[in-house]
């Protein structure tokens, strides 16, 4: 299928809110020393003395810059479990829009920041706005998107995350030096600038359009502008348009037979996070649809991928003291890479398939790697854990967000959203808060077996697997 300019247009400026969510995951990792003023061993902050009266760093411990890294995933939940009402009461675009300026203006705070208290509410700002648009991205995209290759554009959400996150990285090396680290924050702020300024070439979601009543002869111009004139909305009228879809709503309406209900009549009010809870036990169509959504979130992070993400430096110099923070890089680089297989392969395959290997190959390569920390193989270890990141980036990573708006109805695809969001961030907050003490506990006094914590992992992703194969019909 050939997608127009425009289309092209349209996904790439959605993406980039994927993208400063990634970004500002690992915003902080590199530059660590050079905000806390540890930057060769100092502690005494650097004042810059012209232009602007910015010190060079803030004085914090360990403590509280794990309270300021931990607030993003605070911001995140409750702007995930907002978004829902954002979006069925401003749209999609709009919505999306409030939380590119949400971040625009916490990366302002912290570039500006002169003392701790700018500097936290700056990341909970920033992590309000990417909450937001975690459960934002993925549904406008599936909106936007021709049934043919929706699942595949919706893998370029997860691909802006993890470019993202690799920008980061690369953007952090030679930005972390006092004061000079101000500038990561700089750059997210113009990034998110630029998409509030190009935002008036956007539409809005057709599928929302339509849902404020709008006349259908309104609406399907911006949906052709998207699309070639020969592939008409019709395409979405077929009752095997997405087999996978059909276990699950079988007796309901399928979301291809909802967009063309939506176009010639007034669709179902849209659910909210408490009416969908509600809903759940009357509806068992909801209800198989929410149960897999909820077990591929949970999944995603308590799979364990976040913390080699997070600490994958601390992780490998165990084995690799010298090397480790190349290894990171080069993990978060396979990472992106292994994000662009799925995008040809998910709606050849489907989405199960994929999940079931991902979930599958992540629980073998999660105890391989114990295993290779505990006897301090380093190459078998370095091995392990780029399959492990790669295992992950081809189901795992992108599929939960792909099937938010596919195995639910579309009167309940924003609270779902929300739900799942909102499910995901909390999971991300435990294991990033419970991952280093709980290896610290599995290990031995003298620091052998620090590998045990991903049999943890083992177990977890094991279970996802069972539970994915159970449910996904």
């Amino acid at each position: 299928m050939h997608c127009t300019a425009y289309f092209v247009f349209a996904v790439t400026w959605i993406v980039i809110s994927s993208f400063s969510y990634g970004y500002h995951i690992s915003a902080l990792n590199s530059a660590q020393d050079a905000i806390t003023c540890r930057w060769h061993g100092s502690s005494t902050p650097f004042v810059k003395t012209h232009m602007l009266p910015l010190t060079s760093c803030l004085v914090m411990s360990d403590n509280l810059f794990g309270l300021l890294t931990s607030s993003y995933t605070i911001g995140g939940f409750g702007g995930s479990l907002y978004a829902s009402h954002l979006a069925n009461s401003q749209g999609r675009k709009r919505s999306i829009l409030i939380g590119s300026l949400l971040i625009a203006f916490g990366s302002a705070l912290m570039a500006l920041a002169t003392s701790f208290i700018p500097m936290l509410l700056g990341r909970t700002i920033i992590g309000l706005g990417c909450g937001l648009n975690t459960v934002l991205v993925p549904i406008y995209l599936s909106e936007i998107s021709p049934v043919a290759i929706r699942g595949s554009i919706g893998v370029m959400n997860q691909l802006g995350i993890v470019i993202g996150i690799l920008a980061s990285q690369v953007v952090s090396m030679p930005l972390a030096k006092p004061f000079i680290w101000r500038w990561i924050f700089v750059i997210s702020g113009c990034i998110n600038a630029f998409q509030l300024v190009i935002a008036p070439l956007m539409i809005e979601s057709p599928k929302w359009a339509m849902e404020q009543e709008a006349k259908r002869a309104g609406i399907l111009p911006t949906q052709s502008t998207l699309r070639n004139e020969s592939e008409d909305l019709t395409e979405a009228q077929g009752p095997n348009d997405d087999v996978e879809r059909q276990g699950l709503l079988s007796h309901h309406d399928s979301p291809g037979a909802n967009e063309v209900h939506a176009q010639t009549s007034t669709s179902q009010d849209e659910l909210s996070i408490s009416e969908l809870f509600r809903e759940w036990h009357h509806d068992p169509v909801l209800a198989s649809g929410l149960k897999v959504v909820l077990i591929t979130q949970l999944a995603q992070q308590l799979s364990g991928v976040n913390a080699v993400l997070y600490y994958s430096t601390s992780i490998m110099k165990s084995v690799l003291p010298t090397q480790a923070a190349y290894i990171s890089l080069f993990i978060t680089f396979i990472n992106v890479l292994m994000t662009f297989p799925p995008i040809f392969l998910i709606d050849r395959t489907g989405r199960k398939p994929l999940l079931i290997i991902s979930a599958g190959m992540m629980a073998l390569t999660s105890c391989i790697l114990g295993f290779s920390i505990n006897i301090g193989f380093a190459q078998l270890s370095s091995l392990a854990i780029v399959c492990f990141v790669a295992s992950f980036s081809l189901g795992l990573g992108p599929i939960p967000f792909v099937i938010l708006s596919e195995l639910v109805p579309t009167h309940a695809i924003s609270a779902t959203g929300g739900l799942a969001l909102g499910v995901n961030w909390a999971a991300n907050f435990a294991v990033g808060l419970l991952f280093l003490p709980l290896r610290n506990a599995m290990a031995s006094p003298d620091g052998d077996g620090d590998g045990n914590v991903f049999f943890v992992f083992t177990i977890i992703s094991t279970i996802a697997t069972l539970l994915i194969a159970r449910n996904y019909r």
